[in-house]
């Protein structure tokens, strides 16, 4: 009879993390006392790390023979990485799951109990801890494991915190099965979406820079905006003009801080529809990505029916004007994951949409090509907005779309002012 789920997890994590961290460093580690300290801190990141995975058993519902079949099919994970490759801030998890996949295969009892999925699954999400720990002891191991080095202990409790958060939305009362999914998205996008791309720090280390860490609330100046229908034609235009709007914005900018500037969030809070533009590289996606991490994590509460809302934030680079998503291909877009879709439960999103739980954010509107925005990508958002009129919608843009009208009640956010200050951990 197998272990327990808990135990078996936490013995799958504490062997592999000794395997790939505690015996390569032991032999590097002269003092008996320092080497302890070392290796209790990479025990101590393993049961941190051990908890997502047993979340998302759990929550599949899966026995002890299933969760012992599918962990039998990692045993030579240790084998196949190199700390080399877990800590290379140039690749993505699914790029190494990838690589693994083929000289994993499923163990035929997990295929005929249709676990595949489940199984690949559990190794993104073993492969995305292993990247965020690992990043973090290969910098450790070239400092020579100093004492000051304060990284594992912060990313072990960061690990425990995420626990802590996912148990305090558990106890909602939504039904089960929608419940443990909402967990397992929440779950992931805490773990997958943290990183930034941030190359003036990547000069100097492989380390992945954290984006709360590195980010500073921007100020807007809200411009509400009619629909062209209602607008004089003389102000439609200036409506839908670049130049005139930086104008707009610069006229009220002549001090660090105007009365009618506010904070980002807070002008999202207020407003069912908003579009924020700015200049290119003034934080607009940094913007909703951090958003995104504060709302799954319930780190900034934004109630939406009486619940914290759901993110959902898609990026126009990622997706196909001629093949736009629709109920869980949005899901799959959103996680850049069609397992995590797979295991959705039927209408989960549709249900949580039309609750008006959902914060709906699309990132660079304005990078489609211009015929395949307007005769395509507007009409998709159209749909949306008259299918789920009860969710919040967020838009970022770099310009305004000439010649095209947003949707009635739209607000229009442009940053005033954005300082992003890096803060090295």
């Amino acid at each position: 009879m197998p272990d327990s789920i808990v135990d078996q997890v936490v013995d799958f994590y504490e062997e592999l993390f000794g395997q790939m961290f505690s015996e390569p460093f032991r032999a590097q580690i002269d003092n008996r006392i320092r080497r302890n300290s070392v290796l209790r801190q990479v025990e101590a990141a393993a049961d941190a790390a051990s908890q997502s995975l047993i979340r998302f058993f759990v929550n599949q519902e899966m026995t002890e023979q299933q969760v012992a079949d599918i962990l039998s099919g990692f045993n030579t994970l240790s084998d196949r990485l190199r700390l080399d490759d877990i800590a290379n801030p140039n690749t993505t998890p699914e790029a190494i799951v990838e690589s693994l996949l083929d000289g994993l295969p499923c163990r035929e009892s997990v295929q005929r109990a249709i676990h595949d999925t489940v199984f690949r699954v559990a190794l993104n999400s073993i492969v995305q801890v292993l990247m965020r720990v690992g990043a973090v002891m290969a910098e450790w191991q070239k400092l020579k494991f100093s004492d000051t080095f304060e990284l594992p202990r912060r990313v072990t409790h960061r690990l425990n915190q995420i626990s802590e958060q996912l148990d305090a939305i558990g106890q909602s009362g939504t039904s089960a099965a929608d419940e443990r999914y909402e967990l397992l998205y929440r779950d992931y996008l805490m773990q997958r979406f943290y990183r930034v791309e941030a190359g003036t720090v990547r000069m100097t280390t492989n380390l992945e820079v954290d984006l709360r860490e590195l980010f500073v609330m921007p100020r807007v100046i809200a411009r509400p905006m009619r629909s062209l229908h209602d607008a004089e034609p003389d102000e439609a235009a200036t409506l839908m003009n670049l130049a005139a709007a930086r104008q707009f914005f610069a006229d009220r900018n002549g001090s660090d801080q105007n009365e009618d500037e506010q904070a980002a969030l807070e002008q999202v809070r207020d407003t069912a529809l908003c579009v924020i533009i700015g200049a290119p590289g003034s934080g607009k996606s940094t913007f909703l990505e951090w958003l995104q991490l504060q709302i799954a994590a319930v780190e900034e509460e934004f109630v939406l029916n009486g619940q914290q809302a759901i993110p959902l934030l898609l990026r126009m680079r990622q997706l196909d004007p001629l093949d736009l998503p629709r109920g869980a291909a949005l899901i799959e877009k959103a996680t850049a994951s069609q397992d995590r879709a797979t295991l959705m439960p039927q209408g989960w999103l549709d249900r949580q949409m039309q609750a008006g739980c959902v914060l709906f954010m699309l990132d660079g509107l304005d990078e489609v090509d211009p015929q395949l925005r307007d005769r395509y990508v507007l009409p998709w958002l159209l749909e949306l907005y008259q299918r789920y009129p009860a969710c919040r919608y967020l838009e970022r843009v770099a310009k305004f779309l000439r010649g095209q009208s947003l949707p009635s009640g739209f607000s229009l956010c442009s940053f005033s002012f954005l300082l992003l200050r890096l803060k090295l951990i």
